[in-house]
């Protein structure tokens, strides 16, 4: 499936999905906030829901893409199951951030979609990440002119700057962002 081009012609419309039947992340009403707030500066339009009467084709097919953030459990109906299969069959576009992969979990092509089901976590502790693509873009290591922590951003990864070739810019070296096809970073 092509990527979405949100930067060339009118504005792209997407669809932010939140609804919650199971556990709710409290991060939810700041990243719904976060997305609109950027929305103008890479030409989308953001429209967010909780209502899973939206979930019908004729609406869907107002969107470029779907956006499903934080959702957790059963939170479409039959007719709603429905509309977005219809939705993605007809080259729709879907983007799952965080806990999607634990929404309708009984239906087979949003599996699909997803790519695999969420199971649970593990408790807290210390894991190695192993790179399995290293020549995946989103594998990239960037460095940055000034330390966004010092805003309130959260860094979850950092690279051994002793492990790499710093090149020319050498101010906050080595930390990681991983990227999921949008360009976007979460301050929390």
């Amino acid at each position: 499936m092509p990527i979405l081009n949100v930067h060339a012609g009118p504005a792209a419309r997407i669809l932010i999905y939140s609804a919650t039947a199971g556990y709710r992340h409290d991060s939810i009403p700041a990243a719904t906030t976060a997305l609109k707030s950027k929305g103008s500066s890479i030409n989308v339009i953001f429209d967010a829901t909780e209502d899973k009467t939206q979930f019908t084709v004729e609406n869907l097919s107002r969107y470029d893409a779907l956006l499903f953030l934080s959702t957790t459990g059963e939170v479409l109906d039959s007719s709603g199951k429905a509309a977005l299969q219809t939705y993605l069959n007809l080259g729709g576009n879907f983007i799952g951030i965080h806990s999607a992969s634990d929404t309708i979990s009984n239906t087979t092509f949003y599996g699909h979609e997803v790519g695999a089901f969420f199971d649970y976590h593990p408790e807290l502790q210390n894991a190695i990440v192993n790179v399995l693509d290293k020549t995946h873009p989103s594998t990239s290591i960037y460095n940055f002119k000034s330390d966004p922590r010092t805003i309130g951003a959260t860094v979850i990864l950092a690279a051994d700057e002793s492990s790499y070739t710093k090149g020319l810019v050498n101010m906050i070296k080595g930390l990681l962002i991983l990227s999921l096809g949008i360009n976007f970073m979460a301050l929390v």
